[in-house]
């Protein structure tokens, strides 16, 4: 297990400070609550066109996803779960294009740092624990399985969020 300190976030991302980042939050408190790391791969690869770079943050336990993600990515890809805490997650957060996540605080920071915000909603009370704020979205579950949620519904939100027409152009 290492930390990563606020100060050195800019050199892990140095060159991509202007890029179009998308963060990635994977991971949740329990595993119902965590949508498949497949569709976070069909994510990637249906938002390729929108973003430059993309960024996963999360527990030590969201590595692995972290990782698996990298593999499957088309855009370069920084893994920093379980590296960070809150506020070095905040610090990745705060001048991203988007973030998309599960169920989770991650949620709630990134939409009140106003980036714009899709989180996945399976199992929980949406009505009662989303994310709030002007730029944040939320997907529903087919009957709460986020394995029967498809990565379109959510690349959908996603370019909703960013106002781009779906293939990643803007309108």
């Amino acid at each position: 297990t290492f930390s990563i300190s606020p100060s050195k976030i800019p050199t892990l991302l140095e060159g991509r400070s202007n890029e179009r980042s998308l963060v990635v939050a994977p991971g949740a408190n329990w595993p119902g609550k965590i949508w498949p790391v497949s569709h976070y791969a069909e994510l990637l690869k249906g938002l390729a066109s929108a973003f430059d770079h993309v960024i996963v943050v999360g527990a030590e336990s969201d590595h692995a996803a972290g990782e698996t993600l990298r593999k499957a990515s088309q855009l370069p890809l920084t893994n920093l779960a379980g590296a960070t805490g809150l506020l070095e997650a905040a610090a990745c957060m705060s001048g991203a294009r988007a973030f998309v996540g599960n169920d989770s605080g991650l949620g709630h920071m990134a939409a009140a740092l106003a980036v714009p915000t899709v989180t996945v909603f399976g199992p929980g009370q949406p009505a009662r624990y989303r994310p709030w704020g002007q730029r944040a979205e939320i997907v529903l579950a087919p009957d709460g399985d986020l394995a029967a949620l498809e990565a379109p519904a959510v690349i959908d939100a996603v370019l909703a969020q960013l106002d781009l027409a779906p293939g990643g152009t803007d309108v």
